[in-house]
């Protein structure tokens, strides 16, 4: 039976309590995952003396530390002497940034973006929305550290600021130090109630992910470890996988036919009840586990090895990888034959041109594909064939900025021909341009104020077809000119040809490319282009995956 009660504590209180190292983090929680603004928000809403919310606090016997997540760094570790556990079921990502912003020093979210403490200042520009900030560089004109601010000596490492803006500060101080925050206590010895409380109250909007409620249903599997290892293992991007496309190839090497969140809690339920052996999983879930992991390792290492995926960027779809896994668990952890691979690569780019894994239907595809690679792996038979053909327009109607997984399609058909270097036609350095987020070092062909002005739209600006990879240094020196103009002064160089058929450029001597019309020129270049991007995507796939309008 539990009990409730309610008592408030100051920030100053709560940072006593947490060098006294008495909060931990429970298996059931979520990692860090806020993110600079918000960490900024919470110090800004303080700091107004608006209300921030309540932490909910499951106080239990020291007994209870196998339900500790040990990885958690962000928060000190819960020490041992103490009689009491206090575990954050509710406010661990406040009480992170209220403990940090005092601390400093740098700290990673669950997405792998660093949040260095140390520069969270009090602004003092009166243009800025809020009074607190993560600044690159500091000025002292205008910026306080926060940790400087909250510091013992507070008073010493602010004595450069002016009369009015140290009394300022000092009034903030104040109020975040004396900050009055609700603590409820719940204590009961049920495990399960606290599990439900905390699925809960996250429940309500987007604060738990599909991933979390299932790491908080498999807490005795310590699954959330689990998961963090096998991502800590995979190379090039891939150790920032979504969660639950691991927990997916669990589901699906574990008997499960698709990857939603519905298989995977009811595989969590089986081996919460069955795989448990005295409070310790069995040892046939340790080898099951290590099977899974070495599945997703394989499925990752096909993927830049043999698909010769630059990066994790370019992954159309996570789900991709829990689907390949499976592939590699009915084919025994063993190495594809060159059938099994030709196989493979049309299931790869069938998929990602034809965004299989996003949109309505995306679970009927799914479901075929897993019959379709138990097939391939067990019996060595089967021959993908997709359902439907793909019409060549859509490449063209594709804005490459939101295009998801054609958008990765493109890049990726890019980036395997090896691009060349306008200047010099030495081929790109792909570790430098070679990631979907760096926007800058994606140049259209026709610029896009030129279309603008020609009466183009921004999304006709846009179209994949307009297009290709090109380094920052160049792209500042074509400006708003046509192709004509910026072009004229390469093409006497003898690595002209090869270098825009590395683009997949149309460049013959006809090329609308150098037509002086700029809305004829465009709509002839997109034609033109388009075919040379389809007939690429075919190649690569060893397939035919379109047809015309």
């Amino acid at each position: 039976m539990k009990r409730i009660s309610v008592k408030r504590h100051t920030i100053r209180k709560l940072w006593q309590l947490c060098d006294r190292a008495v909060f931990a983090v429970p298996e059931i929680q979520r990692e860090f995952v806020w993110d600079p603004r918000r960490a900024s928000d919470l110090l800004d809403s303080i700091a107004r003396q608006l209300p921030i919310g309540s932490l909910l606090v499951w106080r239990t016997s020291s007994d209870r530390k196998h339900l500790l997540r040990h990885a958690q760094e962000i928060l000190p570790p819960h020490d041992s002497r103490n009689a009491d556990i206090w575990f954050l079921i509710d406010g661990q990502q406040r009480l992170s940034v209220l403990y940090r912003a005092k601390k400093g020093h740098e700290v990673q979210n669950d997405q792998g973006r660093t949040l260095n403490f140390s520069k969270l200042c009090l602004s003092f520009d009166e243009r800025s929305e809020s009074r607190f900030q993560f600044v690159r560089k500091p000025s002292q004109k205008l910026h306080a550290p926060v940790v400087d601010l909250l510091a013992p000596n507070w008073k010493w490492k602010l004595r450069h600021l002016s009369k009015g803006r140290f009394a300022e500060a000092a009034n903030l101080r104040s109020r975040i130090f004396n900050y009055s925050i609700p603590v409820i206590f719940v204590e009961t010895s049920d495990v399960d109630e606290i599990r439900e409380a905390f699925l809960r109250i996250n429940s309500g909007g987007l604060r738990i992910s599909k991933a979390d409620r299932a790491f908080s249903k498999a807490s005795r599997l310590d699954l959330r470890r689990l998961v963090k290892e096998v991502r800590g293992t995979l190379p090039a991007g891939f150790d920032t996988l979504d969660p639950r496309a691991i927990q997916a190839a669990m589901a699906l090497i574990m008997g499960q036919k698709e990857t939603s969140s519905k298989a995977v809690e009811s595989v969590i339920a089986r081996l919460e009840r069955e795989e448990i052996e005295d409070g310790k999983v069995s040892r046939k879930f340790t080898r099951d586990w290590k099977n899974i992991s070495v599945c997703i390792q394989k499925a990752v290492d096909h993927l830049l090895g043999e698909i010769a995926l630059p990066n994790a960027s370019f992954l159309p779809s996570d789900l991709m990888v829990p689907v390949l896994a499976l592939f590699f668990h009915a084919n025994n952890r063993a190495q594809p034959t060159a059938k099994q691979r030709r196989e493979i690569r049309k299931w790869f780019w069938a998929t990602a041109v034809g965004r299989r894994y996003t949109g309505r239907g995306y679970y009927d595809n799914i479901r075929r594909d897993l019959d379709f690679f138990d097939r391939l792996g067990r019996r060595r038979q089967g021959s993908f064939t997709p359902r439907d053909r793909i019409p060549m327009d859509e490449i063209r109607r594709a804005d490459y900025i939101a295009s998801g997984s054609l958008s990765a399609a493109f890049f990726l058909l890019l980036a395997q021909r090896e691009p060349r270097y306008l200047e010099t036609g030495n081929a790109m350095l792909l570790d430098r341009t070679a990631a979907l987020a760096n926007r800058k070092d994606k140049h259209h062909i026709f610029p896009r104020a030129l279309l603008l002005r020609n009466r183009f739209s921004n999304r006709e600006a846009n179209s994949l077809t307009n297009i290709c990879y090109l380094v920052a240094e160049e792209n500042q020196s074509i400006g708003s000119n046509k192709p004509s103009k910026y072009l004229e002064e390469y093409r006497r160089l003898r690595h002209f040809g090869p270098t825009l058929k590395s683009h997949l450029i149309p460049h013959h001597r006809q090329s609308p490319l150098w037509s002086t019309n700029v809305r004829r020129g465009y709509r002839q270049f997109q034609k033109e282009r388009l075919a040379l991007i389809c007939a690429a995507f075919n190649r690569a796939a060893g397939t035919q995956l379109f047809h015309k309008d």
